[in-house]
């Protein structure tokens, strides 16, 4: 009894040392990834012009009376403005939509609706708009062609570089994310006021006007909102379609200012501009976060098991189904285009007098070029790499921001958070100022350091919503059984969370590889990935190259996802 005793208050430090050397190096980690590139930034948009950061102690605003006395910044902001608004209120109004006839209704083909959503958002924006290019575009898309075949007409029927084009191209990209949250809100929400309604008299629509959308409309509004900032932060649709129809955005702005095509960068302005870009996201998260918080008094879910009741369409199932699948074939033709133009050697429309001249051919000639190897060896190790780091990382910052009440915990859980306020674009400038004459930049290393950043707060987000459900008695039981910390949480804790660390790993490891904002702002000969290659061979052009590029990233990835949402699908179908 004297040895337990005496060696037990050993056991109690050793824990709380490891505890205690966990957290501070987590603190630094997540300051140095988070807080470290922003004071950089702002540092930045004070310096001179045609000086680094760090080469100075002057500080001057020439940058900031530059950008709000110039007329182009109020316009780049009602456009970026005005642009978001409309993308958002399209995508969200067609995912509700959506997500109604496939989480309310009776209408058949549901499962096969939900593998489609959440495999769309596995495909790369940039693959999505490179499609479009090809369908739509004035001269030589197929769209165009097709119609001035039919109708014997001029010009294009349907005009690619405009704002409407962009924004709608943009709205459906949103819907996939936004019909994933929505019909979470749909399949939890409680049938129990619509029963009562229908009860007291209440017909179909009354009860849809009446009880069901005003308990919608706070988490409509929270993830329109959310929606709305992705939307300000987007890159490569406004890059590819954009620019090209004279529709700047303030994160092309970003862009161009530090990766001009002639002449030398201005980091100065274009941290200004990312300073602007980031009060802007700012602002936005702290809306969503009033409005998620709000959101919690119409809260109507409880304890008790329910199913909500599907609504029985009757007449109505035709025009349910003729929109749900019209949605469906409008997101798959791009990607069939794309197809089409990878088993051809030059760009043809899609005729049947081209079938004989299908071929694989492209494919094996990416395949042998040296740069898709260089760049299929780089996409692998940055996402494995991304993925893991994420995923460890969030587990661990999980735990101490769910299971500690101490002030440095909710300091970590604070740093953690921070990144879905800063746009990619503005994260990916910070960075290049920091590393840019370091070792690390232009290896593949610093894209990996970029990405774990970017999505570090999902990560966190996911874990502590799992390790929330894990009641601590389980890890205390390991720990009085003499068990470490470290060893408690690897053997007891993580197994526990597992599936909800798989899911995070999975969506991390698919949106690094569909990212372009980092690998493009940080390109270099030797860290190429299948993003920048992409972006390489379009510019080239190779019309045909990089559709067979696009076509073997996107079934790679698929090749992922597909799985476990069929899996997932039958089991909201069978629960």
């Amino acid at each position: 009894m004297t040895a337990v005793a005496h060696h037990a208050p050993g056991r109690r430090s050793s824990r709380f040392g490891q505890q205690e050397v966990t957290l501070a190096v987590l603190l630094l980690f997540v300051g140095l990834l988070v807080l470290g590139p922003v004071i950089i930034l702002v540092r930045t948009s004070f310096a001179p012009s045609g000086s680094m950061p760090l080469e100075t102690w002057r500080f001057t605003l020439e940058h900031y009376v530059a950008l709000f006395s110039s007329p182009s910044t109020w316009k780049l902001v009602y456009n970026t403005m005005i642009y978001a608004l409309c993308s958002m209120c399209i995508g969200v109004v067609i995912a509700t939509a959506v997500a109604w006839c496939t989480e309310r209704t009776n209408m058949p083909g549901r499962s096969i609706v939900r593998v489609l959503m959440f495999s769309w958002m596995a495909v790369p924006a940039l693959v999505v708009g490179f499609g479009w290019i090809l369908l739509i575009n004035p001269g030589n898309g197929a769209l165009n062609v097709l119609f001035r075949t039919i109708f014997q007409v001029k010009g294009a029927i349907f005009p690619l570089y405009s704002f409407w084009a962009l924004t709608i191209i943009t709205a459906f990209a949103v819907v996939p994310t936004a019909y994933v949250m929505i019909s979470g809100l749909l399949r939890n929400m409680d049938p129990q006021l619509e029963q009562a309604a229908r009860v007291h008299g209440g017909n179909g629509w009354t009860i849809i006007a009446k009880v069901t959308l005003p308990l919608l409309v706070p988490g409509l509004l929270s993830i329109g909102i959310y929606m709305f900032m992705a939307v300000v932060q987007t890159f490569d649709l406004p890059l590819i379609i954009g620019l090209t129809a004279r529709f700047p955005v303030l994160s092309t702005r970003v862009y161009l200012l530090s990766s001009p095509d002639n002449g030398l960068p201005n980091y100065g302005f274009a941290a200004t501009f990312g300073v602007l870009l980031l009060v802007v996201a700012t602002g936005l998260m702290w809306a969503y976060l009033r409005a998620t918080s709000a959101g919690e008094k119409f809260r109507v879910v409880t304890g008790k098991a329910f199913r909500p009741r599907r609504i029985r369409l009757g007449g109505w199932m035709p025009l349910a189904l003729g929109f749900v699948f019209a949605y469906c074939a409008v997101m798959a033709l791009p990607l069939l285009m794309l197809l089409w133009v990878s088993l051809n050697t030059a760009y043809v429309t899609p005729s049947f007098d081209a079938l004989p001249g299908l071929t694989l051919s492209v494919y094996s000639r990416v395949i042998a070029n040296p740069i898709f190897v260089r760049a299929l060896f780089n996409t692998v190790v940055l996402v494995v790499a991304s993925a893991t780091i994420v995923m460890v990382a969030s587990a661990l910052i999980g735990w101490f921001t769910t299971r500690s009440g101490s002030r440095a915990g909710k300091i970590l859980d604070a740093m953690s958070f921070a990144p879905m306020a800063i746009p990619p674009i503005v994260l990916v400038l910070a960075i290049v100022l920091i590393y840019l004459r370091t070792p690390l930049y232009g290896s593949i290393w610093i894209i990996v350091l970029t990405h774990s950043t970017i999505f570090l707060a999902f990560g966190v987000r996911t874990m502590s919503t799992a390790l929330i459900q894990i009641h601590k008695e389980l890890s205390d039981a390991a720990l009085v059984s003499g068990a470490s910390w470290f060893t408690s949480f690897r053997k007891v804790t993580l197994p526990l969370v597992w599936p909800q660390f798989v899911n995070g790993w999975l969506w991390v490891f698919a949106h690094s590889a569909r990212d372009l904002t980092a690998p493009l702002m940080l390109l270099s000969t030797t860290n190429v990935v299948a993003a920048s290659a992409l972006w390489n061979m379009w510019q080239f052009p190779d019309l045909p190259g990089t559709a067979a590029l696009s076509i073997m990233l996107m079934a790679a990835l698929l090749l992922f996802v597909v799985p476990f949402q069929i899996y997932t699908a039958r089991r909201l179908e069978t629960g």
